[in-house]
């Protein structure tokens, strides 16, 4: 099923049940039954007995004579485990239990029961001495991996140090799982398991069962850059009935399309005068963020003939990361001039010249927006450092411009100030004029042919894409693209570059992947729509998933709110439907249920990442959880609609 259906900004009903239904017979998915007799995990709501039944707040379900472990049955409402205390007398707590260390006694005859237990909110340890009289057979019929309802008294252990509870009944129950209770069920086509390498935790015949006992017909699996998950899933989908989607998320670089060092045409000699220009701002979106300072200087020939700088008042505060990053404080900008009257000072600071900056994409990205914003023109013809320096200095892989400032030995500078990087482009591009004119370059347009005739394909950026199998073709396919990745395109990562893509893709399915994709990269830098378009014409469908798997750059000041990410869905969603693709909300699982999340972490933190303890709930969702996710966007109106 496609969660974008339930969108009203989706296509038409008619043309929705044609996407549907090409998606459905390209994955067969209208063949697929899930085996009757296969029996399933009992699934029911919290505070319910299993025949739908509500239960009273002070009571739980009534547990059979066969369930009984010790003890008797009984019924009581079991308490969160994180809200036991040495005062809570006798309580009820129903978990996993995880540890069992029961042991017998060898010198009294007796036994000690003692097993740790949790039900995610906290852990407890369970123990309780047995007399030599006393039915022992109960440590035998406790191991790991059981789930047990325990009725006993809270009190203080001195052998453990630490607060226990002392059973005295104990019940074998049902785990409880999350329903998924949508007539129609979706279908997951983004999924990771443990293969994916200290990052998931998906047990890959564990998620296959879930999706069997929530109904759902299929499941993909897309694992970074490897397909050991594919036998056990394979074996557990014929076994339920589950069709696998076998997949990857491939690291992903353009080697084919064509970059440009120069934007724009002209037959102005390099003897010209430049602009080399710098931006500072608030965030890193054309379209959300707004310019804070703007810093140029006018060069020829060695000689800096004229500087400009202004501060921008944006109209809104600036982010705390940003100011921290600048130095610039909203008292800075509180007086300055506002935007349309920087940008005209600019505009008629540069004239006619052509204008420098080192990754020109981002900032003239900004003045573009800023000119349509204010009805003023900018065309300019620009040059980029940044793709110069990748095709002119060959003994570098990375190209920040204080890197490549330290590598061609220029003056200490002041990064993050507009001013003082814009002299150092300038420095630069002086730098980068001779060596051009050693290639034969004399002109702007030489310049670009120069640069087509040197670029490398080993710097351009990684991005994720994730790729599905259609048939036995797109199988064998991507098992070499696999291997090729590995033995002759690694870097880092198993690469796998468009060229390869190209000549291997008959039977695979491309998807626009997350926010690492390049889809949503373009999205994100607030590219024009044309660029968009292009972009998304590459893919087969389009990705969407849950605002809070990119909660992060709202935290990380790289975007000013979580509805800036919605307005993100909105728009891929927009594009999605101009070029008439299908889009899909995907959970980009990477564990199975919300309290596996704490795992994950640890793998966070054991990798040294800067923020381990930082929430990211990209858990295994049902139908209903992902409808609710983009509830808001389904009932907004898309971006430019």
């Amino acid at each position: 099923m496609e969660i974008a259906a339930k969108f009203a900004a989706m296509p038409s009903p008619v043309e929705q049940k044609q996407m549907e239904d090409r998606i459905a017979a390209l994955y067969g998915l209208q063949t697929v039954k899930l085996d009757p007799d296969y029996p399933r995990t009992e699934i029911q709501k919290p505070g319910s007995d299993s025949s739908g039944a509500s239960a009273s707040a002070s009571m739980g379900p009534r547990m059979s004579a066969g369930d009984v472990l010790m003890g008797r049955a009984f019924r009581q409402q079991p308490v969160p485990m994180n809200t036991l205390t040495l005062e809570s007398g006798r309580v009820t707590v129903e978990g996993d239990v995880f540890a069992v260390s029961s042991r017998q006694l060898q010198k009294r005859g007796g036994a000690v029961l003692s097993f740790d237990m949790t039900d995610y909110t906290n852990s407890i340890r369970v123990t309780r001495f047995l007399r030599s009289d006393e039915d022992q057979g109960i440590l035998d019929r406790i191991s790991e991996g059981s789930h047990v309802t325990v009725q006993g008294e809270i009190g203080y252990s001195k052998f453990d140090d630490d607060m226990v509870l002392e059973p005295k009944n104990i019940v074998k129950s049902k785990k409880t799982l999350r329903p998924d209770n949508a007539p129609e069920k979706r279908v997951e086509l983004h999924l990771h398991t443990r293969f994916s390498a200290l990052d998931a935790l998906t047990d890959p015949k564990a998620v296959v069962k879930r999706a069997a006992d929530w109904g759902m017909p299929a499941v993909a699996v897309t694992d970074h850059g490897v397909a050991q998950a594919f036998p056990d899933m394979w074996s557990m989908g014929k076994k339920l009935g589950v069709k696998i989607i076998y997949g990857l998320e491939a690291y992903y670089k353009n080697d084919i399309d064509v970059s440009h060092a120069v934007i724009g045409d002209s037959d102005l000699p390099l003897g010209t005068e430049f602009v080399a220009f710098d931006i500072e701002t608030t965030g890193l979106n054309a379209q959300n963020d707004r310019m804070i300072e703007i810093g140029a200087v006018i060069f020829s020939g060695g000689n800096i003939l004229k500087t400009f700088n202004t501060f921008v008042n944006p109209e809104r505060r600036i982010p705390d990361e940003i100011t921290e990053l600048t130095g610039i404080r909203n008292d800075d900008v509180q007086d300055a001039p506002p935007e349309k009257e920087a940008m005209q000072a600019f505009l008629n600071f540069a004239g006619d010249r052509p204008l420098v900056a080192h990754n020109a994409h981002f900032d003239t990205a900004f003045m573009r927006e800023s000119a349509k914003r204010c009805g003023l023109d900018f065309h300019s013809v620009y040059l980029d450092t940044l793709t110069l320096s990748q095709a002119l200095l060959t003994d570098l892989k990375r190209f920040k411009l204080d890197t490549v400032s330290n590598h061609l030995n220029l003056p200490k500078f002041n990064h993050h100030r507009a001013s003082d990087d814009a002299m150092v482009v300038a420095r630069i591009m002086e730098r980068f004029l001779p060596m051009l004119r050693e290639h034969g370059a004399g002109s702007l347009r030489e310049v670009e042919a120069v640069y087509q005739s040197l670029k490398r394909s080993d710097v351009q950026k990684t991005w994720h894409m994730i790729l599905l199998v259609k048939n036995r073709v797109g199988l064998k396919n991507l098992y070499k693209m696999i291997s090729q990745s590995y033995l002759k395109h690694f870097d880092r990562s198993p690469i796998i570059p468009k060229s390869l893509l190209e000549s291997h893709r008959e039977g695979i399915l491309l998807g626009s992947a997350c926010g690492m994709g390049e889809l949503y990269g373009a999205v994100m830098r607030g590219e024009e729509d044309e660029e968009l378009l292009r972009i998304a014409a590459y893919y087969d469908y389009l990705e969407i998933q849950p605002v809070c798997n990119n909660a992060f750059l709202v935290e990380d000041g790289r975007v000013e709110s979580a509805k800036v990410l919605e307005d993100y869905n909105r728009t891929i969603l927009r594009i999605g439907r101009e070029l008439g693709k299908p889009v899909v909300a995907t959970s980009d699982v990477h564990f199975m249920d919300p309290e596996d999340e704490q795992y994950r972490k640890i793998l966070q933190a054991a990798k040294k990442f800067s923020d381990p303890d930082r929430d990211c709930h990209i858990y295994f969702r049902t139908t209903d959880e992902m409808l609710q996710e983009f509830e808001d966007v389904k009932n907004k109106n898309i971006v430019g609609a």
